[in-house]
């Protein structure tokens, strides 16, 4: 089964990466960091690796960029511990055991620098508007996390806790085989150059789900308590923040049993074995009587994010552009020779 993470997002304090722990190198034997520009093959590099691993019956999973859910940040191959990721910005990675742990792979020795510099001023128009996209999309998002706030302080008087608690113990006492383990971060979703983005790596895996109802927002609070009871019995668990903001959970995945508890929008469709009404733990008449408000701040947030994406979709146009640009300016009979040598060392005596 193909795995498929996100180790960073945009949000609304900005670029958030969880490549320190991701990609631990007290947790990894080998760690090769990729410089390189856009458009070196990066993505094409990692891609290549994961597959000649699958090939040969070995797990991998694939962290995907937040921005571009098409592109890659990393490959993690858990059973020989190692991992190849993209260590340019905006996720700057350098060694800390330089050697030891890590590896850097400069791909700039592919580079025609002669050809690039007579595309310098292009190139500078470029990235200086892809960063001011991205500093818009920013404004957004920190708008948007500000009516998300505002909406949970509105609610958070009415969330009638001791029933979510008490629901939650019920839950978590069904499972016979959950045991004490790590608690593991990462994203499944992305508000991304191409729209928002979800993985459904962990639905694939899950054996049973439960799908959390979320109408007016309300659904991160019995997350909130799920989550804080699974940290209290040091479970065996995946934890997936919300992509705007990070103290919000979309998921929680039990690994001792594969089961998923998982955000669903009030619009969206609902595919799970069981339906968990968060609006069992609210008292309804108080939402009744802020609903005029509640509505006014879901349409504001709304407007926000579209704004947000907006900027990020413009923010992807002018990376491509640059990409195409720098492709045409790399040897990629370089990278070949690079990767032949980075397979020769990963799979030494393996394949």
């Amino acid at each position: 089964m193909m795995k498929k993470y996100f180790a960073a997002a945009n949000t609304e304090a900005g670029f958030f990466s969880l490549f320190d722990e991701v990609f631990s190198p007290e947790r990894l034997r080998r760690i090769y960091i990729l410089k390189g520009g856009p458009g070196t093959g990066k993505s094409t590099l990692m891609r290549d690796i994961g597959f000649t691993a699958e090939e040969n019956g070995y797990d991998v999973e694939y962290i995907c960029c937040s921005s571009d859910p098409d592109s890659l940040d990393g490959i993690i191959i858990p059973s020989l511990s190692v991992a190849v990721l993209d260590g340019t910005a905006p996720h700057i990675t350098d060694p800390v055991y330089p050697g030891v742990s890590e590896h850097i792979i400069n791909l700039e020795e592919a580079f025609d620098c002669e050809s690039l510099s007579k595309k310098r001023e292009e190139i500078l128009s470029l990235i200086r508007a892809k960063k001011e996209s991205y500093r818009t999309a920013y404004r957004f998002l920190c708008a948007a996390g500000s009516l998300e706030k505002e909406r949970a302080a509105l609610t958070s008087s009415f969330f009638l806790r001791e029933k979510a608690e008490a629901a939650v113990k019920r839950l978590l006492s069904s499972f016979h085989h959950t045991r004490e383990g790590t608690q593991k971060t990462k994203y499944i979703s992305a508000i991304s150059c191409n729209g928002m983005t979800t993985l459904d790596t962990l639905r694939n895996r899950a054996k049973k789900i439960f799908a959390v109802t979320d109408k007016h927002g309300l659904g991160c609070y019995f997350m909130n308590t799920l989550y804080e009871a699974v940290c209290r019995e040091k479970l065996d668990c995946t934890v997936c923040p919300t992509p705007l903001m990070y103290a919000h959970k979309e998921a929680v995945f039990l690994e001792g049993e594969d089961a998923l508890f998982v955000l669903c929008k009030e619009k969206e469709p609902v595919y799970a074995d069981k339906i968990v009404n968060c609006m069992r733990f609210i008292e309804k008449s108080a939402v009744t009587e802020r609903k005029g408000r509640l509505r006014f701040l879901e349409k504001c947030e709304d407007a926000v994010m579209e704004g947000a994406l907006s900027a990020l979709s413009e923010a992807g146009d002018f990376h491509k552009k640059a990409e195409k640009i720098y492709s045409a300016c790399v040897d990629f009979s370089k990278i070949h020779t690079i990767k032949k040598r980075m397979l020769s060392e990963i799979f030494a005596n393996k394949v």
